[in-house]
């Protein structure tokens, strides 16, 4: 069973059981992994610059399911990306998104883009392939990194740079006319750009920049841990 068939069946199976009169009981799960906590009801506050614009928004966590694979789904209350996914072993933490403007496949053909945030289990520059948004991730090491929210040393660092074969992939959409001339520019630029993530043990993403190497067009910093939130195998909580 995928993790989005398993978040579907513990949905349906929480409204079968509330429309019986009675309330369910789950156990909300702590998550994700070292350097990317996942927790119910965890706050993250961010600051996000583009364009010579700043905005401020609030990435909040809800724990929608699973045990082996727990699942989480964060949204934000100003900006709409749209629903973004977690989903965690312990190790790993993949990240699922319903947009994306890199992707090797057909976007008709892709119902939401997966890449690998967080890999605990990685060396030091090792890389993987992230095929459905196409491109590669590295392990670049760990760095002090100082942000609204504090100074925070040996934060992990994450490259992942886009495939060369992603821009034959932008241009076959192109001329298949799955793309417009806009979307089409988009894509275009963005399978040159790089995007750079630096996670904080125990606290998650603290700085991330897009764009081409060395020169960052969007860079969101965090502000605050607004709430901890919830989280631990042992603990029975009553589901509201």
């Amino acid at each position: 069973m995928s993790k989005l068939s398993l978040v579907l069946h513990l949905l349906a199976s929480a409204l079968i059981l509330s429309g019986c009169g009675s309330v369910p009981e789950r156990k909300l799960y702590r998550g994700g992994s070292d350097h990317l906590p996942l927790l119910d009801g965890r706050v993250m506050r961010y600051r996000e610059r583009a364009d010579g614009e700043s905005t401020e928004y609030s990435l909040t966590l809800k724990f929608l399911g699973g045990r082996t694979w727990k699942v989480y789904e964060a949204t934000d209350d100003d900006i709409p990306y749209g629903v973004i996914e977690f989903s965690s072993d312990g190790k790993i933490v993949e990240v699922a998104t319903l947009t994306s403007l890199t992707s090797l496949e057909s976007r008709k053909d892709i119902s939401f883009f997966d890449q690998v945030w967080v890999d605990e289990g990685a060396d030091v520059d090792s890389v993987w392939t992230d095929p459905t948004v196409g491109t590669e991730s590295l392990v670049a090491g760990y760095e002090t990194v100082t942000v609204p929210a504090g100074t925070y040393e040996e934060c992990l660092k994450m490259v992942a740079t886009p495939l060369p074969e992603l821009m034959d992939s932008v241009n076959a959409r192109y001329e298949r006319d799955e793309s417009d001339e806009q979307l089409y520019l988009e894509e275009k630029e963005a399978a040159g750009w790089q995007t750079v993530r630096w996670f904080a043990h125990s606290v998650g993403l603290v700085k991330e920049q897009i764009g081409p190497p060395g020169d960052p067009r969007i860079v969101r910093e965090l502000i605050a841990v607004v709430a901890e939130g919830a989280g631990d195998a042992d603990t029975l909580l009553q589901e509201r």
